[in-house]
Order: structure tokens, then C-alpha cells, then sequence
């Protein structure tokens, strides 16, 4: 996944706001990886000296000085607004490029492979006779869960013939219809863009 430029300009405030511009600036200034940026240094640099002067005078100063402010940083904002897409088109996608812009690179998501590993709790007697009931905990990304049952001791050796008993997007399920008494084991995987990722632990249940 390509990386890019986070530019939140309506969720900064006025001095964080001058920031960046700065940041832009001392970046941008002389870069010659951005030789001909749609907006030149220099007006960018009067800008901020000039938004910054406003910030100050709308300290605790009239609501005509914080319009003026505001109308400047409304400038400024469309300044950035047009480096940033500037550098985009230079950079490609390249973090190392978009870097040594002075803007801040938005946080890419890391892709969802295989999903991690559920861990069982012990089985819990459910409000029904013949039932139990199994929790385990959550896995990110996941689109459900397969649960498996065996009446084979999975310790004893050789194949299990494990059962699919449900498919479920909660982390809880109800087993029905068990031999009261009888030894059962009990199996989760996590259902991801990849398929099935690993079972869980067996956990031992009996229905009572």
C-alpha cells in the first residue's frame, strides 16, 4: 500500500496551522527534489510571517481581528492544499520522498494476512440440559469463527475426527444436544481474508 500525506487543515488550530507552514518551508526551501512547486517559497514564507502577526493581534483582541486572522489562514490552508498535491504527484506513493516534504505522512493500515490464534476458556454448563457453553477470546480482523468437536481424546494419538459444529461471529457459542456425561472436546480457528488460521488449544467439557 502507497504511502501519503495526512493534511487535516480543518482540525488545526491557528498556531499548529503556522506550524506546518513552517515546517513546509524549511523542507521545501531549496529541496531540489521539488525544483518547481506550484507555490513559491518566498510567498510562503511572507504568508506565515504574515498569519503569524494575526495570531498574535487576535490574542484576546477583537472579533475584526480574528476574522482577519481566519481569512488569512483560509490562504494559507489553499497554499498547502496545493504543495501537497504537488509533492504527491512528485513522490508517487515513495514515504522517503513524501518525508522530505515538511507534511506529516498519514498512517498506512497494514494488510490483514493470516489471523491469529483464539484461546479457550474452560467450558462453562450452559442453562439447558445437554449443552455447554464455550467462550474464547477475540481476533482482529476476523470474519468468524469455525467451531470444531470430538468425542477422541486428542492426546491419545493418531487422527482426530474433528466436527464443524457452527460458524459464528460472536466469541461465545452453545453446544446442544450432548450425551449427558460424556467427555467432548472443543476447538476454535478464527475465519480471515486467508482462510482458516490455527485452531485453539482442545478444552475438555462434559454436559451435565
Amino acid at each position: 500500500m502507497k504511502a501519503n500525506i495526512k493534511l487535516e487543515l480543518k482540525s488545526l488550530t491557528p498556531v499548529r496551522l503556522a506550524g506546518l507552514m513552517n515546517n513546509v518551508y524549511t523542507c521545501m526551501h531549496g529541496n531540489p527534489t521539488f525544483p518547481d512547486p506550484p507555490v513559491s517559497m518566498a510567498d510562503l514564507k511572507a504568508l506565515h510571517k504574515t498569519y503569524s502577526e494575526a495570531i498574535a493581534m487576535a490574542t484576546e483582541g477583537s472579533r475584526r481581528s480574528k476574522l482577519e486572522r481566519d481569512a488569512i489562514g483560509a490562504v494559507a490552508k489553499d497554499m498547502l492544499r496545493q504543495l501537497a498535491d504537488h509533492v504527491r504527484i512528485i513522490a508517487l506513493g515513495d514515504p522517503a520522498i513524501l518525508a522530505q516534504s515538511g507534511f506529516s505522512l498519514a498512517r498506512v493500515p497494514k494488510p490483514i494476512g493470516e489471523v491469529g490464534t483464539p484461546q479457550m476458556q474452560r467450558v462453562a454448563q450452559d442453562h439447558q440440559l445437554g449443552s455447554v457453553l464455550l467462550r474464547w477470546s477475540g481476533i482482529h480482523g476476523r470474519r468468524g469463527y469455525h467451531v470444531y468437536m470430538t468425542d477422541v481424546d486428542p492426546a491419545s494419538g493418531g487422527d482426530v475426527p474433528w466436527q464443524l459444529q457452527a460458524f459464528t461471529g460472536k466469541v461465545r457459542h452453545s453446544v446442544q444436544g450432548l450425551t449427558l456425561f460424556k467427555p467432548y472436546w472443543f476447538c476454535v480457528c478464527a475465519i480471515g481474508p486467508l482462510g482458516e488460521g490455527r485452531r485453539s488449544q482442545a478444552v475438555l467439557g462434559r454436559a451435565v
